[in-house]
């Protein structure tokens, strides 16, 4: 795979975790407030938004790393 293509791929995954993280946190900032239960919602949103961010790292870091983890080499 050439350099750019991996290097423009991971840059995306950083931008991916990041939208994650800030999109929990603002819909659960304003959530509160809407609520009016403080930091409830800021830190649902938040762990959602790391959830997120790791789980759709892990799914895009699987065809760089090649593959499905735990595949033999014989296996189709």
């Amino acid at each position: 795979m050439n350099r750019w293509v991996v290097a423009f791929r991971l840059g995306g995954i950083g931008f991916y975790i990041a939208g994650c993280i800030i999109l929990g946190v603002v819909l659960g900032v304003w959530l509160d407030r809407e609520v009016d239960i403080k930091p409830l919602f800021t830190l649902l949103g938040l762990g959602l938004g790391l959830f997120a961010a790791f789980f759709g790292t892990y799914r895009m870091l699987l065809p760089l790393l090649g593959g499905r983890r735990g595949r033999e080499e014989g296996d189709s």
